[in-house]
């Protein structure tokens, strides 16, 4: 069995599904089901089965998991000593971030850092996924967490804050009078919106933040943003002069501690840090902002 085989068996194992098996791996799904089948009849046993829930493991399958996961991690180890040792600062170098931090803030400020090193070819991956930095599916993680993963080393940047935003052309004159844009999961909305604003009307939802700015822009109601996306945005102003929490996440700079030697990972890891460290001001929602002077009754509603 080569490796080929054991990462395809993988795929399959972690998404329970063919076609997103061959997404992950960059092949079709008929090539994917080709490709298990044949190893399937060259092992003699059956390793994945259809299942109402998708593609899930037969016992066979469960018994191997971890064995190959092993070896994945082996090879991953090896991976990384390598990639630790290169001193060239060139190459490809993953980063992993949210959506959000790329649209918002970080995609704008790596022109001088790839002007500055041109020998370095950047992949931006945005997931709300904590790509594996063991398994080199990215090189670098921009993180919000209170605590990073075992094996990863890096820098607390800043705290993020969250604020209270609406439209740049709106005016609210009471808090609890206003209409605000929660979110599908009331457990965001408690957390941030109902734990300082107990009076305040959800009358609209979305699951998505830039979606939800988007909202709040086009005067749907008021929202809970980081500080570092509604200060940035030019159709939003505060509509309440403090942070609404000054303190949800911490936000790290991370990578794997097999590989932060190499030099293109330490260039670029180096430079996002004192990027977000110099908006430390932003992030943790003290930069001055746009604030919705002259209403009355703004604060903390209860």
């Amino acid at each position: 069995m080569n490796w080929d085989d054991l990462r395809l068996f993988l795929a399959v194992a972690r998404s329970a599904s063919l076609s997103e098996a061959g997404r992950r791996l960059g092949v079709s799904q008929p090539t994917v089901s080709r490709r298990l089948a044949a190893m399937e009849a060259r092992l003699g046993v059956t390793l994945i089965q259809r299942t109402e829930a998708g593609h899930g493991l037969t016992s066979v399958g469960q018994e191997i998991l971890g064995s190959v996961e092993g070896v994945e991690e082996e090879i991953a180890n090896i991976g990384r000593r390598v990639h630790g040792r290169d001193q060239s600062v060139a190459g490809t170098v993953t980063i992993t971030c949210t959506q959000v931090m790329a649209d918002s803030y970080l995609s704008s400020r790596l022109r001088p850092f790839v002007a500055e090193n041109p020998g370095i070819m950047l992949n931006l991956v945005c997931t709300l996924q904590h790509l594996s930095l063991t398994r080199r599916d990215a090189d670098v993680a921009v993180r919000m967490t209170s605590k990073p993963p075992e094996g990863l080393v890096g820098r607390r940047l800043c705290s993020i804050a969250v604020g209270v935003y609406g439209a740049k052309a709106d005016s609210v004159a009471s808090l609890d009078k206003a209409e605000w844009i929660g979110w599908q999961d009331d457990s965001y909305n408690r957390m941030l919106i109902a734990a300082k604003f107990p009076k305040a009307h959800i009358r609209h939802r979305t699951d998505d933040m830039q979606a939800t700015a988007a909202m709040a822009r086009a005067g749907l109601g008021l929202v809970v943003l980081p500080c570092y996306v509604g200060d940035l945005d030019p159709g939003l102003r505060r509509m309440v002069p403090e942070p609404a929490d000054r303190h949800i996440l911490d936000l790290w700079v991370l990578t794997h501690s097999n590989i932060r030697r190499a030099a293109r990972v330490r260039a670029l890891t180096e430079y996002i840090a004192d990027q977000i460290s110099s908006d430390r001001d932003l992030f943790e929602g003290r930069r001055p902002a746009a604030f919705a002077e002259g209403q009355t009754g703004l604060g903390s509603a209860g």
